[in-house]
C-alpha cells in the first residue's frame, strides 16, 4: 500500500505546549499511515494526548542530545565531516563571520553527527524507503541529522518544513544559516508555510526551485464564536512575551483608545515584566488580563465561549501566515495585524485591516479608536471573515493534500 509508516522528527512536541501546530496536523496525518512514530529531540514536559496508532520513541536521554561525537570517530567519518564542513564554510556571508561562529559551528556539526550515528543505531535496520516517510517538521536540527545520514546512503529520502528562524538569513546569528545548504541538498522536499517564503527559497536556490511548495499551518474549525455588540471594546492578542512580537505596542496602543476597552492576552516570555510596566501606565478605561501561557486547546476554548471584537497581532517579523491569526479568524473574530512575512496572506480586505510593519502606538492605537466604525463591528463582516478562514486555512482540507503528497511522492 505504498508508504505506511510515518516518522515524525519534532523539537519537544508531543511534550510540553510548543509546536501546537502539530495537533491540527497530527490527525489527519495519521488517518493516512498505518503508523506514526513521533521522535521529539527534547521529550521535556508532559504528553499530550495521541492518536492510538501514533507512539513517541524517546531516543536521547538529556545528557545525550548534547553529547558531540569523538574527535576519533569524527576522524573515521571524515569525507563526510569535510563535506559539511566546507558547504557550511562557503554559504558564510563572510570569512569573517565564518571565523567568529566557527568554534560553535564545530559544536553544532559533533552533536549533529552525534545524533545522526544514535538514530542510525536506533532505527536504520527499521527505514525502507518503499514503507517509511521520513519527515522533518523544521528544517533545523533534525534536518540536519537526517541530511548527515543521507550523505552516508542515498537510499534514505526525507522532507521537511521550514517556516521563519529556520529559513530567513535576518533570523539567524550575523546572517549565517549554517546547514541551510546542506538541507535543500539532501531533503527530497521542503514544505514552506508563506507565499512570501516561497518566493524567498526559490529565488535563493534557483537550481533547486522544484523542491519548495508551500504547505500552510492551518487550523480545525470549531465553529463561529460567540459576538454581540457592547460598549466596551474586546481585544484579543496571543503570542510569546518575546521583543519580535512586539507586545508592548499593543499595550502603548491602549492610551489613544477612547471609551472602555478589555484586553486579554495569552502568552508569556521575556518581555512580560516590560508589557506590565506599560500596562501599570494604562488609564481606567482600558482593563487588561496578561493570562500567560496556556495550552492550545485552552486558547480555544475560551475563544468558543468569549466574545471578541478584534485579534491583534504587531509581529515585526513571521515565516508564515501566523497560526494565532488563523485560529482567530476561523471564530469570526477579525484581524488588526502588521505587515510582516506572510501575515499578508491571511489579513486581507476580507478579514482584518493590515497595517504598515513599522507599527507605531499611534498608528495602532488610531486603527482600534476607530475599530467601532470601520465596517468590521458587525455579524456580517465576522461571517465574512470566517468564510475567507475556511477558503485557505481549513485543516482537513489543507492536510488532507498533505497527506496526499507524503504518501504519493
Amino acid at each position: 500500500m505504498g508508504n505506511s509508516e510515518l516518522w515524525l522528527f519534532t523539537m519537544r512536541f508531543p511534550f510540553g505546549n510548543g509546536e501546537a501546530f502539530l495537533e491540527n496536523e497530527l490527525p489527519i496525518l495519521a488517518k493516512g499511515f498505518q503508523r506514526v512514530r513521533i521522535i521529539p529531540l527534547l521529550p521535556i514536559g508532559e504528553p499530550r494526548p495521541l492518536p492510538l496508532n501514533v507512539e513517541t520513541v524517546r531516543l536521547f536521554d538529556n545528557e545525550q542530545v548534547y553529547r558531540p561525537l569523538s574527535i576519533w570517530h569524527m576522524a573515521l567519518d571524515l569525507p563526510r565531516v569535510l563535506k559539511v564542513w566546507r558547504q557550511a564554510k562557503a554559504s558564510a556571508p563572510t570569512p569573517a563571520i565564518f571565523k567568529t561562529h566557527r568554534r560553535e559551528f564545530l559544536s553544532q556539526l559533533r552533536q549533529a553527527f552525534n545524533r545522526e550515528r544514535l538514530l542510525r543505531k536506533r532505527m536504520a535496520d527499521e527505514y525502507d524507503a518503499q514503507r517509511v516517510t521520513p519527515y522533518s517538521y523544521w528544517s533545523s536540527d533534525w534536518a540536519t541529522v537526517l541530511s548527515i545520514w543521507r550523505l552516508r546512503d542515498n537510499r534514505l529520502h526525507f522532507v521537511s518544513r521550514m517556516m521563519g528562524f529556520d529559513m530567513f538569513d535576518h533570523r539567524a546569528p550575523d546572517g549565517w544559516q549554517r546547514f541551510q545548504e546542506l538541507h535543500v541538498a539532501q531533503a527530497d522536499h521542503i514544505y514552506v508555510i508563506a507565499e512570501a517564503g516561497l518566493a524567498h527559497m526559490q529565488e535563493r536556490f534557483p537550481d533547486q526551485r522544484q523542491k519548495f511548495s508551500i504547505s500552510y499551518l492551518a487550523t480545525s474549525d470549531h465553529g463561529l464564536g460567540p459576538w454581540t455588540p457592547e460598549a466596551e471594546l474586546r481585544i484579543v492578542s496571543c503570542a510569546n512575551l518575546v521583543e519580535l512580537k512586539r507586545v508592548h505596542l499593543i499595550a502603548e496602543a491602549l492610551h489613544r483608545v477612547k471609551g472602555p476597552v478589555r484586553w486579554t492576552h495569552f502568552g508569556e516570555g521575556p518581555e512580560r515584566a516590560r508589557v506590565e510596566a506599560v500596562v501599570k501606565t494604562l488609564p481606567k478605561n482600558v482593563r487588561v488580563e496578561v493570562m500567560g501561557s496556556r495550552p492550545n486547546a485552552e486558547v480555544l476554548a475560551w475563544y468558543k465561549t468569549n466574545p471578541v471584537d478584534v485579534f491583534v497581532h504587531a509581529s515585526y517579523t513571521e515565516g508564515g501566515a501566523p497560526v494565532a491569526l488563523q485560529e482567530a479568524a476561523s471564530f469570526g473574530i477579525p484581524l488588526v495585524a502588521a505587515d510582516a512575512g506572510g501575515v499578508r496572506e491571511i489579513v486581507t480586505p476580507d478579514s482584518g485591516i493590515l497595517l504598515p510593519n513599522a507599527l507605531s502606538p499611534e498608528m495602532l492605537g488610531a486603527a482600534l479608536d476607530r475599530f467601532k466604525d470601520s465596517g468590521w463591528y458587525d455579524a456580517a463582516a465576522r461571517s465574512r471573515v470566517r468564510s475567507f478562514w475556511a477558503s485557505k486555512f481549513n485543516a482537513e482540507e489543507v492536510y488532507a493534500r498533505l497527506l496526499e503528497e507524503l504518501l504519493n511522492p
